[in-house]
């Protein structure tokens, strides 16, 4: 297997491949802040590897190559070491915006399009938000994905108190355990976007080809969502796509995991999501 660190147009990626290539890619876009593309690379890479499958695990832009949480959101020595060399503060050089992770997918994608033969994208919590916005974007190189996975996602419709945006407030987006690991514009800011994006998903993602495939992983003991979000973001694109239910994660909180986080998740499992 081989592990490396690509770069392409401000965006970064962790990325495993078999010694001999692939024809077929995982494309990994993560939560909010990027703690999961750390655990995904953990539970599952070197096993999808082993499949036959490139794993491009995307790193946000903004995300801090300094402090306590740099090594576990990095998750790789040679990057944290090569930041150190040039003085560089952050993944993509600076702070981000939440509409560059909105977009970081769409990046990913112009060059694993002319890559490879075939794409599986998995948007998991916020990533979900992003693959679903990139993936419908006017021009967006989408002829070559088979499969959308929305793992653990946070897909949803904003309807008042018990809609999504319960899980999007300023107060949220200033906490340290947010501030500590990545630099981003400002929480007001972020929010107002993300509103905008709910409010427009639904029709952009009805224009998606029906040859992928769109599958939603809900875990029943989820912190933070729950089945009705899934549900009514289905229902608004049509009634597309298979809802799967996940009964096997829960939290571990000795190790700051969240049933969330689907630290159980095996990759048999998700194997067999991906491939439908």
């Amino acid at each position: 297997m081989k592990v490396s660190w690509h770069k392409f147009d401000g965006v970064e990626a962790q990325v495993f491949e078999p010694a001999g290539g692939a024809s077929s890619v995982v494309l990994f876009c993560p939560g909010f802040p990027g703690m999961g593309g750390t655990v995904f690379e953990q539970r599952h890479a070197a096993a999808l590897v082993e499949e036959g499958y490139a794993v491009y695990v995307i790193k946000h832009k903004g995300t801090k190559l300094s402090g306590g949480f740099a090594p576990i959101l990095v998750n790789n020595a040679a990057r944290l070491m090569a930041g150190r060399k040039i003085r560089e503060t952050h993944i993509g050089g600076g702070a981000a915006t939440i509409t560059e992770w909105l977009e970081e997918p769409l990046v990913a994608l112009n060059v694993l399009s002319t890559k490879y033969d075939s794409i599986h994208v998995i948007g998991n919590s916020f990533g979900a938000l992003s693959s679903l916005w990139s993936m419908t974007c006017s021009d967006a190189p989408i002829d070559k994905i088979k499969s959308l996975l929305l793992y653990a996602g946070a897909q949803g419709m904003d309807a008042g108190d018990f809609g999504i945006m319960r899980i999007w407030k300023p107060e949220y987006l200033m906490v340290s355990r947010i501030t500590d690991k990545v630099s981003l514009n400002d929480p007001f800011d972020i929010v107002a976007t993300l509103k905008n994006t709910y409010h427009a998903l639904p029709d952009r993602v009805k224009s998606l080809p029906e040859q992928i495939a769109i599958t939603y992983l809900v875990v029943e003991r989820d912190e933070l969502l729950n089945v009705n979000d899934t549900k009514a973001f289905q229902a608004a694109i049509g009634g597309r796509g298979k809802i799967v239910m996940d009964a096997v994660d829960h939290a571990w909180p000795e190790q700051g995991l969240l049933a969330h986080d689907t630290p159980n998740y095996t990759t048999e499992d998700l194997l067999a999501l991906i491939r439908g």
